[in-house]
C-alpha cells in the first residue's frame, strides 16, 4: 500500500487504512458509531421540537441538570463568551424556555432558570429514551451490567483523553 494521504490528486479510499486499523473496526465500534449517529439525530429532533438551536439546547440541558446559573456560569459551560451567553439567554427567555430571576445572594446578578413548561416538554421527549435504556439495563444480570459499565467507562475515558489532546494550533 502506498501512502497517498497527503496527495490532493487522489481521492481518499478506505483501503488506505492500515490493516490493523481496519481490523479494529468491529461490530462493537460499528454499534457505538450507530448510537452516536442516532443520539445526534435525537438531539436535533429535540431541538426542533423545542424550536431551539444546538447551543440553546445545550444551555437548557445545563440549566435542567445543574439548576439556576448566572449567564457567566452558563458561558463557561457552553465554552462561549459572556456576550454570546447573553444572546443565548435572550433567545431562551424570548421563546419562553427560561426566566431571569434575581440571584439569591448577590443582588447585582441574575440567574437563569429553565421554565417549568419547557422542562416538562423536554422530559416528555426524553422519557422514552430514559425508560427504554433503563429497561435494557434491568434485563442484564449483575455480571453483565458490571461488564457493560466497565466497557462504557473505558469508552468515555478514551473520548475524554482524545478531546483533551492538544490541537495542531496549540
Amino acid at each position: 500500500m502506498t501512502d497517498t494521504r497527503n496527495s490532493d490528486e487522489t481521492p481518499w479510499s478506505r483501503d488506505e487504512l492500515d490493516e490493523t486499523v481496519r481490523a479494529e473496526v468491529t461490530s462493537i465500534s460499528n454499534t457505538l458509531r450507530e448510537i452516536d449517529v442516532h443520539s445526534r439525530a435525537f438531539e436535533r429532533r429535540l431541538g426542533s421540537v423545542l424550536t431551539v438551536n444546538q447551543t440553546d439546547l445545550a444551555a437548557m440541558e445545563h440549566l435542567i441538570q445543574e439548576g439556576p446559573l448566572t449567564p457567566s456560569e452558563l458561558a463557561i459551560r457552553l465554552k462561549v463568551t459572556t456576550a454570546a451567553s447573553t444572546l443565548v439567554v435572550d433567545r431562551l427567555v424570548g421563546l419562553g424556555h427560561a426566566e431571569r430571576h434575581p440571584h439569591p445572594r448577590d443582588r447585582r446578578k441574575i440567574v437563569v432558570v429553565p421554565a417549568r413548561a419547557s422542562v416538562n416538554r423536554a422530559i416528555d421527549e426524553l422519557m422514552p429514551v430514559i425508560t427504554g435504556i433503563g429497561a435494557l439495563a434491568a434485563d442484564l444480570t449483575p455480571e453483565q451490567r458490571a461488564t457493560v459499565e466497565t466497557f462504557l467507562r473505558g469508552v468515555a475515558a478514551v473520548y475524554r483523553t482524545a478531546a483533551a489532546a492538544p490541537t495542531p494550533d496549540d
